[in-house]
């Protein structure tokens, strides 16, 4: 049987997150396509090398195994990111994908994280590990501003652009909302503000609180995911949760009113993505495919400047492109309607396995 290897992080089936989705997409065009996909995931590993920082190390040991590979044993690797960063040279067909670049994120978060941090993301993480992952492959990054900071940044050339999927099979709208606000115990007479990353300030926690504390009118369900802070506050109208499956997801992005996307970098921002497929209007930063989204009428009409993020009358801000969306019943079906469109035209799932079977030549 055809074989192909995907090297990553951790396991998609016991951990939740973009890149885990993505894999086991590409585990499920793989086998579509009669190709076994092993996994080789740096969680898995210890770090034998002593590296400073623990998972780097782990990252750094799961490469170093590829090469005890035998040359014809796959058709090719598959290699996320800079979970690839020990694997050199490249034995096997490789190609990387780029979900982000950490010299951007480096660069988003400068000044608000420790310079030893900032340092570690943009050098280690960025120039040595990502650079190392691209050396040999053939490139591919999920979004047209991670192929523009590949080149900026790490002077790649020839990086092709195969934007994340979505499944607009799955994530449509549910029409029950009120069924489905209770179900979840959250009030069914009052606007519902949804947040969903992890806790922590390069997604905007700060000024997630700052608009949840000010703008008492309106419910809150915040989902954060592992990896960042514990959530702060909580009160009578904030509705926490972690940890979901994709059903449960599809339900709350169905059963609020808008999604509040912060973020300070995005490679891609797959939460907003699946959140409009279901029709969520998306009030967030101009990042990853929003910086596109957010060019045309009438997204634009949504978008924080990344800039203002840090300013006092953020929360001014925010309000009067809440007020906008809300106040005005026929405004916001449009706006509804055309977010699913944009997904659905340019992000669904057929159009990501079209490309990706040309790419891999599975067809």
């Amino acid at each position: 049987m055809r074989k192909a290897l995907i090297l990553t992080g951790f396991d998609p089936f016991f951990t939740t997150g973009g890149i885990e989705t993505f894999t086991k997409n590409l585990i499920a065009l793989l086998d579509f396509s009669k190709i076994k996909a092993d996994l080789v995931c740096a969680s898995d590993f210890n770090n034998t090398y002593n590296l400073r920082h623990e998972f780097l190390g782990k990252v750094y040991a799961a490469g170093r195994s590829l090469l005890s590979l035998p040359s014809d044993g796959y058709e090719f690797v598959m290699s996320n990111g800079y979970y690839g960063g020990g694997y050199f040279p490249k034995n096997l067909k490789t190609f990387t994908i780029f979900h982000s670049t950490h010299a951007a994120y480096a660069e988003a978060i400068r000044g608000l994280v420790p310079l030893s941090t900032y340092l570690e993301i943009r050098f280690i993480v960025g120039r040595l590990f990502e650079q190392t992952a691209a050396f040999g492959s053939r490139i591919i990054a999920v979004s047209n501003s991670v192929k523009s900071e590949l080149e900026r940044y790490y002077g790649l050339k020839g990086v092709e652009v195969i934007s994340n999927p979505v499944d607009t099979d799955f994530f449509f709208s549910l029409l029950n909302k009120e069924e489905l606000r209770s179900k979840h115990g959250i009030p069914p007479n009052k606007k519902v503000g949804l947040f969903v990353g992890r806790w922590e300030t390069p997604k905007g926690r700060d000024l997630a609180e700052k608009v949840i504390r000010e703008l008492k009118n309106l419910s809150w369900v915040i989902v954060t995911s592992s990896g960042g802070e514990s959530f702060s506050f909580s009160d009578e109208k904030t509705f926490t949760f972690s940890g979901l499956d994709r059903t449960r997801m599809r339900e709350l992005y169905c059963l609020s009113d808008f999604m509040l996307f912060p973020s300070r970098y995005e490679g891609f921002g797959l939460a907003a993505a699946e959140a409009m497929a279901c029709g969520l209007p998306i009030i967030g930063t101009p990042v990853g495919f929003l910086a596109e989204a957010y060019s045309e009428t009438p997204f634009s009409a949504f978008s924080i400047p990344v800039s203002s993020l840090d300013g006092d009358d953020i929360v001014v801000t925010v309000k009067d492109r809440i007020d906008r969306l809300l106040n005005d019943k026929d405004f916001y079906e449009e706006v509804s309607r055309k977010s699913r469109e944009v997904i659905v035209k340019n992000y669904n799932l057929g159009i990501w396995q079209n490309r990706m079977k040309e790419i891999l030549c599975l067809s």
